[in-house]
């Protein structure tokens, strides 16, 4: 876990507990966002005795803090959870076929961003862009 992780768990007044940093290294190691249920197996992988509640709790409490990003992909009747910590905006493309979930580690966006705030004179605070397709595997 990384240093600045727990300075900012420990500043919001929360509890560095043993559950709580196995749930954040799962979350720092993990290549694409996770859902609750996901992030539970690899947990239990890792011998952490943890119950479903216990990891929606720390789920809420990281994301309040701001060290988590909830997001739901489309398609999808659940939310999955990605470190915010050293990761740049970006979107995601998933395999219609075996549901597969990659990183885009750019935004085509901020051109238009800047387009639609100059012509609506709204500022734009957040946006999610999600790709669909088939993966190398399923192709």
């Amino acid at each position: 876990m990384k240093a600045s992780v727990k300075d900012e768990i420990r500043a919001s007044g929360k509890r560095l507990t043993r559950t709580r940093k196995a749930v954040v290294a799962v979350l720092e190691s993990a290549k694409y966002p996770l859902s609750p249920a996901e992030l539970y197996a690899l947990l239990q992988r890792r011998k952490v005795a943890i119950d479903p509640v216990t990891i929606y709790r720390n789920l809420s409490a990281l994301k309040s803090i701001g060290l988590v990003r909830q997001l739901k992909l489309h398609q999808e009747d659940q939310f999955r959870y990605e470190m915010k910590e050293g990761r740049e905006h970006h979107h995601h493309i998933r395999c219609k076929s075996c549901g597969k979930i990659a990183d885009l580690l750019l935004c085509p966006l901020k051109k238009l961003t800047a387009m639609i705030e100059r012509e609506t004179r709204f500022v734009v605070g957040d946006h999610s862009l999600e790709f669909s397709g088939w993966c190398p595997r399923c192709q």
